[in-house]
């Protein structure tokens, strides 16, 4: 083992406690506020607490795996574990991949003019699409339980090589590090250009005000989220790619780069973002006196 993979290793163990402990903590509260009666209104939450759950499966999955290597402990040990292993590592991330692309196409939706569109921006839709994307993942990663193997000679959990795998493997980097980008980024755009385009025309009535701002709200905390989701998750498609293509790329240093993006891209699974009547709801779980008062409008 190389001197710099002997230290990523070791970082392990006081890194992953932490991001483990973070990963809880922050998606709890998430969910907690998210199901609050102002923000479970919007079909956009929907979305945010399907992420905000499988961000923890994923970092229970993820950090103690990662914490008993920094022991020289591989919890991945057969042929049964190496392949359930692969299977969760990859299906969870695209599917909190699509919880991104998904709230940002309501986010779209809800900020449109059309009224079509508008529609389907409802919790009943919401919904529908998040049983339907869990589907999608769990039937379109199937096959990541047969190209991964146990090699009892190295005792590593390896990736077989052939053609048919190495298409499957372009369509995994096109749908997650390409086709996702875009989407989240084509439909952040647009959801902007919507709500630029609102601020111009007549104002909205009173009553609606309220609801309006936190639709907003969301649409920025969303943007945000992209943000750090692309700058998180990118590096690690990249030389996830590079190494799946070029086998004889898997050198020592890039193994250990490859072990830090690994937790890169945890954290952008893990990543939120916050806005005022997020951190407002915060305040009312704290004090207690939840749904004591109506809110006044956001400033």
């Amino acid at each position: 083992m190389s001197n710099i993979i002997e230290l990523v290793l070791r970082t392990n163990i006081y890194t992953q406690p932490i991001q483990f402990l973070l990963a809880i903590i922050t998606n709890t509260f998430n969910i907690r506020i998210l199901c609050s009666r102002t923000l479970h209104l919007s079909a956009c939450t929907h979305y945010f607490l399907a992420y905000a759950i499988l961000s923890i499966i994923y970092a229970c999955l993820l950090c103690p795996i990662q914490f008993a290597r920094g022991f020289s402990i591989d919890l991945i040990h057969g042929k049964i574990s190496c392949k359930i292993h692969a299977y969760l590592l990859f299906v969870i991330p695209l599917q909190a991949n699509i919880m991104i692309i998904l709230a940002s196409f309501d986010r779209y939706c809800s900020s449109s003019q059309i009224c079509r569109l508008q529609s389907t921006s409802s919790i009943r839709i919401a919904r529908k699409y998040i049983v339907s994307s869990i589907l999608f993942c769990l039937i379109y990663m199937l096959p990541m339980l047969f190209i991964y193997n146990w090699d009892k000679n190295l005792r590593k959990c390896l990736l077989k090589s052939n053609t048919i795998i190495s298409i499957y493997i372009c369509s995994q980097v096109i749908i997650y590090y390409i086709l996702s980008p875009i989407l989240m980024i084509s439909f952040g755009i647009l959801t902007i250009y919507n709500i630029h385009q609102q601020s111009t025309r007549i104002k909205p009535l009173i009553t609606s005000t309220q609801r309006r701002r936190t639709e907003g709200q969301l649409a920025r905390m969303l943007v945000l989220q992209v943000i750090v989701h692309i700058i998180l998750v990118l590096p690690f498609g990249i030389l996830y790619s590079i190494n799946s293509f070029i086998p004889s790329t898997q050198t020592p240093n890039i193994i250990a780069i490859h072990m830090i993006m690994y937790v890169l891209n945890a954290r952008g699974t893990n990543e939120t973002g916050s806005l005022e009547a997020y951190q407002r709801e915060f305040v009312k779980i704290d004090s207690n006196i939840e749904f004591a008062h109506p809110y006044s409008p956001l400033k």
